[in-house]
């Protein structure tokens, strides 16, 4: 879909985003290839004007307009929805743990990635959980930063819980600039403080590129291990950071349902525990990803 079509649909009432996936009638995938529309919520033909009304088709596809809730990135609103033992203090920490920046709430650990210069183990997550959501001018965070495990909601002191140190992370640019990850990497103070082993999942094997009615999994610190069905890829999507930030986002991955609040910085696999996303936002009724391998790209490192 070329981009004149796709800002004609996102300036629709309702509309946060489009992407690629297959038509589905009362909630069963029809097979039928369709430019998804994603909406926070289906309002009534009735009420809406027609010049408000999504095109049967675009592109010479389909379209099909498809609920997706509020999303926005993660945050943690209600601790006491948690399971313990992804909240608790863990050395060495596996993947799946709380974690955070010192000054934000906590999000989840999500890899051991290695460094392609050094070979160094690091600690992977999203900037928004690792760097306070810095766009890298604003001071929110910078690199040397203490990072809390647990993180800082979860009972995490800066006096006797740092596990690491913010190494790197790719800065989150408001709207109209654009984009493709929200990621980040933090340096542990000791490397035997780490493990590979993703909790109740075990060892990542390799990056897998997204497709659509792929199985997926994921460890995170508020719901633990769960799984899902990718909806959609080539993601064109707005983001809430906050009450007052809104983001676009390019590229990304939908899922069904399969997280919460501190989910953030999960590593979603497929079945046979080869990555395909990084976890960074969602609602009540849909998950949001970055391609794995183009957060491994951009911060040069492997899994």
């Amino acid at each position: 879909m070329d981009k004149k079509s796709k800002e004609s649909l996102i300036a629709l009432p309702q509309v946060i985003g489009v992407g690629q996936g297959f038509k589905e009638i009362g909630g069963v995938t029809t097979g039928q290839k369709a430019i998804l529309v994603l909406v926070n919520r289906k309002v009534p033909l009735d009420q809406l004007k027609k010049h408000q009304i999504v095109p049967e088709t675009m592109d010479g596809l389909i379209t099909d307009v498809i609920e997706v809730g509020n999303m926005k990135a993660y945050s943690v609103e209600n601790p006491a929805v948690i399971l313990l033992d992804y909240t608790e203090r863990m050395r060495p920490a596996h993947p799946g743990v709380s974690i955070g920046h010192y000054r934000t709430t906590a999000g989840t650990f999500g890899a051991v990635v290695y460094d392609k210069k050094n070979g160094q183990a690091l600690i992977l997550s999203n900037n928004h959980v690792l760097a306070n959501s810095s766009n890298g001018r604003d001071l929110r965070a910078k690199i040397g930063d203490s990072i809390l495990q647990p993180g800082a909601i979860d009972s995490g002191r800066a006096s006797e819980n740092v596990i690491a140190r913010l190494k790197k992370y790719v800065a989150l640019n408001d709207y109209p600039r654009i984009n493709n990850v929200d990621c980040a990497l933090a340096q542990p103070l000791n490397d035997s403080w780490i493990a590979p082993e993703i909790l109740g999942i075990g060892k990542v094997q390799a990056a897998v590129v997204a497709q659509v009615g792929m199985n997926v999994r994921k460890t995170g610190r508020t719901t633990g291990l769960t799984t899902g069905t990718i909806r959609a890829v080539n993601v064109t999507i707005n983001i809430g950071y906050g009450s007052r930030r809104t983001l676009r986002f390019e590229n990304q991955i939908l899922t069904t349902n399969m997280s919460s609040g501190g989910d953030s910085g999960s590593l979603v696999m497929e079945e046979n525990n080869k990555a395909v996303g990084l976890l960074f936002a969602g609602s009540d009724q849909a998950t949001l990803l970055n391609p794995i391998q183009k957060v491994l790209d951009i911060l040069n490192v492997s899994l």
